[in-house]
C-alpha cells in the first residue's frame, strides 16, 4: 500500500475527521470546522515524520501554530501555516513504524486541539520568546545582564560604537569590556537617556504573547503592574514601580516571568507623550504614545550557567591559581566554564613552542607571559570573567598580600620546592579556607590532589615525611626515581621538561573540578589525598597524614 493510501485509511477511522480534498504531495480534511493538510512524506525515510498545516488561520487561537505563511496553490490565494506537534528529540522516529507515526500525529493534534483556556494559556507562555520575537522590531537581539536576584531594578544602557548593538546590565555587575577603547573611542557609551527596568512577574495568569493580529496596547502593559483581578507583581514591586521618577521621553521594561521553572524575559520600548519628570507608574498610566516591541538574549552569566546546569551557588568564589603551565591553563578554562569568573593567576613564565601541544594556549602566544595570554582568552569567554594575572612567580610577600580575600587557593605548578615553601606559609598564617595541590607524575600516567584545611591535621609536607620525621621524596608517588629519570628531556644547562601528554591533562582536570565542586559544597571537610590512573580514582582519605611531620604534626589533632 503506497503512502497516500496508508494516511487515508488511518484518517477515516477518525469520526470527527473528514477527507476534502488531496494533491500530489497533501491530503486535506477538515477537523472542528478548519481545514488541515498532511504533508506526505516516504515510507523508505526512517528518520522523518509526518507535517500538518492549518490552512486560512490568522486567529492564533491555538498555540503552536507557526506564524510563517506559506503560499501552496498557484494563485497563492490561500495561506498554510505549519503546526509544531513534537519537540525535537523528543521520539526517537527510527524506532516507529510509518502507520504508528501517522496515528501519533493525528492523536498529538486532537490533544492540541482539545485543550482547555487554561492549558491553551500555558502552552502560549512556553512559546512566549517565538511570537514575541516575530513582531519584533530589531533584528540583532538587546542583551540583558541581569543577574540573580529577582527584584525591581533600574538598569543601565550601553551602546557598541562599532555595531550599535545595545546591552542592558544590572547594578552590580561588572563587565571587563566596559572602559575598552577602539581607536581612541569607548567602546561601550553609556545612554542616560534611556532607563530599564527590569520588572518580575509572580502570576503568569493572562499574560499572553503578541501575535501579528492582537498587538500589545498599553492596556496589556497595566494588566502586568496593575491587574485588578490577577496581581502579576509583588506589592513591593508595585509600590517600587510607583515610587521610582523618571525625567525621559523613552523607557525600557524587562520583564520576567518562570514557565514551568524557566525563566522566560521578554523587553519593549516605550515611548512617552513629553520628558516631564513623574513617577514611573503615572507615565505608564497616562503617557504612553508607542509601545515598540524587541528582542531580547538574557547573557549574564549567573543565567547560562544555570542554563547548562553549573552550580550558580559557586559564581561569587574568588580563587587563586598558582602556575598557568599545562595543567594550569586546562583548570583555569574549565573553572570559568563551571561557573567560576573571578580568577587571579599568578605565573611568571611565558608560552614556549614547546608548551602548544599540551597548553590551551594557541601558538600565537608564544613569547607572551601565560598568565597574560590566559587573561584575553578567558575574559572572551564572557564579559562577566574578571582575571587578575600577575607575571611572576608567586612568593611570601604576594602569597600574604590579600590572601584573605580568596574563597580557595589552587597549586598547579610543579615545583615541589614551591608549593613546600608556600605550604609552610599557609600553615603557619592559619590560612582557613580550603588548599588543593594537583601534581602530574612524569610519564603521563599517575596524578595526584591534596586538599588541605590548616585548621586539621594533614598537609603537603606530610606527603615528604616519614614516620619517623625524616624528610624524603614525594611517597604517594608511583615511579621510581630511575622511571622518572628516563622520562625527562633535558634542554641543557640544568633546564627540564617532564614527558606526558594530554589525557592526564584532561582526566585530572575533570576530578579536580568535582573536588572544587564538593569543597564549595560542603560535600568534602576532611583532608583528602586522591590518586588518579588511566582508570580508577581512588580518594585515601587521610590516610596521608604524618603525625611526625614538622609542619602539621604539632597541630591539635582535629
Amino acid at each position: 500500500m503506497d503512502e497516500k493510501e496508508i494516511i487515508k485509511e488511518i484518517l477515516s477511522v477518525y469520526d470527527e475527521i473528514e477527507i476534502i480534498d488531496e494533491d500530489d504531495d497533501i491530503i486535506f480534511f477538515k477537523l472542528k470546522e478548519k481545514e488541515y493538510g498532511l504533508w506526505l512524506f516516504s515510507q523508505s525515510d526512517r528518520t522523518n515524520s509526518p507535517i500538518v498545516l492549518v490552512k486560512n488561520d490568522a486567529i492564533y487561537s491555538y498555540p503552536h501554530f507557526l506564524t510563517l505563511d506559506i503560499p501552496l496553490d498557484k494563485d497563492k490565494k490561500d495561506k498554510y501555516r505549519l503546526i509544531c506537534l513534537r519537540e525535537s528529540d523528543s521520539i526517537i522516529k527510527f524506532l516507529q513504524s510509518y502507520e504508528e507515526k501517522i496515528v501519533d500525529t493525528i492523536e498529538r493534534l486532537l490533544h492540541l486541539l482539545s485543550l482547555t483556556p487554561l492549558e491553551i494559556e500555558k502552552e502560549f507562555q512556553k512559546e512566549f520568546l517565538y511570537y514575541w520575537n516575530d513582531i519584533a522590531k530589531n533584528t540583532t537581539p538587546i542583551k540583558l545582564y541581569i543577574g540573580k536576584d529577582r527584584v525591581f531594578q533600574k538598569m543601565n544602557a550601553y551602546i557598541n560604537n562599532l555595531n550599535s548593538e545595545l546591552r542592558i546590565v544590572a547594578n552590580g555587575i561588572k563587565l571587563n569590556d566596559k572602559e575598552k577603547e577602539q581607536d581612541g573611542k569607548k567602546l561601550w557609551e553609556f545612554q542616560p537617556e534611556i532607563p530599564f527596568y527590569y520588572i518580575p512577574i509572580d502570576d503568569n495568569r493572562r499574560i499572553i504573547p503578541p501575535m501579528r493580529d492582537n498587538v500589545w496596547t498599553q492596556a496589556n502593559i497595566m494588566q502586568i503592574i496593575k491587574g485588578k483581578r490577577f496581581g502579576s507583581i509583588s506589592h513591593e514591586v508595585f509600590e517600587k514601580i510607583k515610587q521610582e521618577k523618571i525625567k525621559s521621553k523613552k523607557a525600557g521594561l524587562v520583564f520576567e516571568m518562570n514557565v514551568d521553572g524557566n525563566r522566560i524575559n521578554f523587553c519593549c520600548l516605550i515611548v512617552f507623550k513629553d520628558a516631564k519628570k513623574e513617577t514611573l507608574l503615572y507615565k505608564l498610566e497616562n503617557a504612553i504614545t508607542e509601545i515598540k516591541i524587541v528582542k531580547s538574549k538574557r547573557m549574564d552569566f549567573c543565567f547560562l550557567c544555570n542554563q547548562i546546569g553549573n552550580d550558580t551557588s559557586i559564581i561569587a568564589k574568588k580563587v587563586l591559581l598558582i602556575g598557568a603551565g599545562s595543567l594550569g591553563s586546562y583548570i583555569a578554562n574549565e573553572l570559568v566554564k563551571a561557573g567560576i569568573c573571578n580568577l587571579t593567576i599568578y605565573d611568571g613564565d611565558k608560552l614556549e613552542d614547546e608548551n602548544t601541544l599540551r597548553h590551551t594556549l594557541k601558538g600565537f602566544w608564544v613569547g607572551i607571559p601565560k598568565a597574560n595570554a590566559l587573561k584575553y582568552e578567558l575574559e572572551s569567554i564572557h564579559p562577566e570573567v574578571n582575571i587578575n594575572a600577575v607575571n611572576k612567580d608567586i612568593d611570601k610577600s604576594s602569597l600574604m598580600h590579600d590572601i584573605n580575600s580568596y574563597d580557595m587557593i589552587i597549586f598547579t605548578v610543579g615545583s615541589s620546592d614551591v608549593q613546600l615553601d608556600l605550604n609552610r606559609i599557609l600553615s603557619e598564617n592559619h590560612f582557613n579556607k580550603s588548599v588543593i595541590f594537583t601534581w602530574l607524575e612524569a610519564g603521563g600516567i599517575y596524578s595526584h590532589i591534596l586538599v588541605v584545611n590548616y585548621s586539621k591535621k594533614g598537609c603537603f609536607e606530610c606527603l615528604y615525611t616519614d614516620d619517623s620525621g625524616e624528610l624524603i621524596n614525594n611517597k604517594v608517588n608511583q615511579l621510581s626515581d630511575e622511571q622518572i629519570d628516563t622520562k625527562i628531556i633535558r634542554n641543557g644547562c640544568g633546564a627540564t621538561r617532564v614527558a606526558y601528554g594530554t589525557e592526564i591533562l584532561l582526566r585530572t582536570t575533570s576530578v579536580v573540578l568535582n573536588t572544587i565542586r564538593k569543597v564549595f559544597n560542603g560535600e568534602l571537610n576532611n583532608n583528602t589525598l586522591i590518586n588518579i590512573e588511566p582508570t580508577s580514582v581512588n580518594n585515601v582519605g587521610n590516610t596521608f597524614v604524618e603525625r611526625m611531620c614538622h609542619c602539621c604534626g604539632n597541630r591539635d589533632s582535629q
